[in-house]
Formats: C-alpha cells, structure tokens, sequence
C-alpha cells in the first residue's frame, strides 16, 4: 500500500514523525510538494503530474504520472492552502481516501467562517466582529471594551494575531489593514487567559492528547513558535466533547483545537487543520504521528 504527505518541507518534526511510523507499520508514504502538480481533466478522466527539480533548472526532470495511492495526508502552510486543497480535491474525485477532506481543509484555514460554523453549531467562542471595507472603524471598535484583539482572516503560528490596548492604536492597525485590503476580524480580549492557552489534539472523536501552552514574558500569545512553553495537563469530560464537537463542526478528521479557560466557561477560539506533532508529542508521551496514520488506514479499509 502507497501513502502520499503533501508537504512542502519534508525536514518537519511532524513529516518525518510521520514518515518513520508509517514505514514501522509496514507501508510507504512518500512526500511530495502540493506546488510542484499539474492537475488534468480530460473526458472524465482525472491526472495527476508531478516535476521534481526547482522551475530554473534547465535539466529538471521530466513530469511523472502520479498514481496508485490509495491514502493522502495533507500537511501544507497557508501560502499553499489552495493549490493543496486542489491536488486533495483531485484526489477525492477519483475516490482516494484523504484524511482531512479540502473542504474541510480550506475552511479550517478561514478565521472567520470557521467562528461562523462554530457559532452555527452553539460551540462558545469569543465575541468577533467582521466588517465590510465601507463600514466606519471609530464605530466598530465600539463593539468591545479595550483591549482588542485583531486577526487577519488567514495565518498560523501567531502571526497575524495582533493585540490593541488603545483606542487609536487598534484604529491605526484596522485603518492600516485596510488600506493594504487585509480583511481583518475584531475578537474580544479574554483578560484572564491573556498568555495562555490549552490545545487539545483530536483524531476521530478522541482527544488523543492536550497541553497547556504558556507564553513568554510581555506576550499575550500562547504559541510555542513565539517563544512559548507547555506542559501537560487534563480536561475535563466537558471541555474534550467541545474540543471534539468543534473538529467535528469543521468535518476535520485530525484537528488541534485551541482552547481558552474564561470566567464564563471554556471558549475555543481556532480549530487548525494541520496541528504539529513536535511539543505535543513530547509533552504528553503519546504516539500521535502513529494514531494519524492508523486513522488513516481504518478510512482506507
């Protein structure tokens, strides 16, 4: 059996944690860059190509065919949401079993209409607001008590998340995304987590393993790429069905649900896609990279 990563850095913790359980189950998965296909259509039929070697390479290699997969993992960044979602919808189409589907992929990578879906399903997320490019920013900040956080409708890791303690501050930035036709989102400011968060890792309808993640000094952002520490911790019965109604909410076969503790109760405020395995995996002792591709496998089956 063949299992295809799309990967745009094969180096990653998570792809080679990937690789290695894989190949320890018996099975090959190789890793390909979602930018490097050409998709055909051509009187029903459905193709696929692949060029390795860089565009400027004059003795680049002659596209290959890209067949006889019978699993696709997606595991691309942002910049290559829809190219990714494309070779995963291809792949679909020919009734390949891919773990986290395009649809629920790309929308996964929408701050805004993941929050819409959340909400739509009664998951309890922060108070945000979403304005059309003519509506007056001086009045939409009267939508919350400052601060306020600000969140382009796409990114990870923490970039793109920005935190306005004034006034004029947060109407600077909003002006200024604007001006640069950044659609931007306004959320409520949840005081008493400011600088942390808990992520819990879902395959299926398991929270298979959760971390609280602690931010450094002077940052209101939990995230382990903005210099962040974590550590292990419990949820309740409670708190893992939100977590797994909220994977469940986007369609996400494996989502990192990120969560925060409030006074009114626990809020999720993101569902990612395509949650790392490095910290996690450390922190809780738990074979994630190898529960991914079992979970795979059962779909395959």
């Amino acid at each position: 059996m063949k299992l295809l990563m799309l990967c745009r850095e094969p180096r990653l913790y998570s792809c080679q944690r990937l690789l290695q359980e894989t190949e320890k189950l018996g099975y090959q998965l190789d890793i390909l860059d979602p930018n490097r296909f050409l998709l055909r259509l051509e009187q029903g039929q459905f193709k696929l190509y692949y060029q390795f070697g860089e565009s400027y390479d004059k003795n680049r290699s002659k596209p290959i065919e890209v067949k006889d997969y019978q699993g696709v993992i997606g595991r691309f960044g942002t910049t290559s949401t829809e190219m990714g979602c494309n070779v995963l919808r291809h792949f679909e189409s020919q009734g390949v079993s891919v773990l986290n589907r395009a649809e629920s992929f790309q929308l996964a990578r929408d701050k805004w209409q993941s929050l819409l879906r959340l909400n739509q399903k009664n998951i309890p997320i922060p108070s945000t607001v979403l304005t059309g490019e003519l509506y007056a920013t001086s009045e939409s900040l009267n939508q919350f008590e400052l601060p306020v956080i600000l969140k382009t409708l796409s990114g990870s890791q923490g970039v793109g998340v920005m935190l306005a303690e004034s006034r004029s501050s947060a109407q600077s930035l909003l002006e200024t995304l604007k001006a640069a036709k950044v659609n931007t989102l306004q959320q409520q400011f949840i005081q008493e987590s400011k600088g942390q968060d808990i992520r819990a890792f879902v395959i299926g309808n398991q929270v298979v393993a959760t971390m609280q993640r602690n931010g450094s000094a002077d940052e209101f952002r939990a995230n382990i790429h903005r210099g962040g520490t974590a550590i292990k911790i419990e949820l309740t019965e409670q708190e893992q069905q939100i977590a797994i109604q909220s994977a469940q909410a986007i369609g996400l076969d494996v989502a990192g649900v990120d969560l925060i503790r409030s006074k009114n109760g626990l809020m999720v405020i993101e569902v990612n896609a395509s949650p790392g395995l490095e910290m996690i995996e450390k922190v809780s002792e738990q074979n994630i990279a190898r529960m991914m591709i079992q979970s795979l496998l059962k779909k395959i089956k």
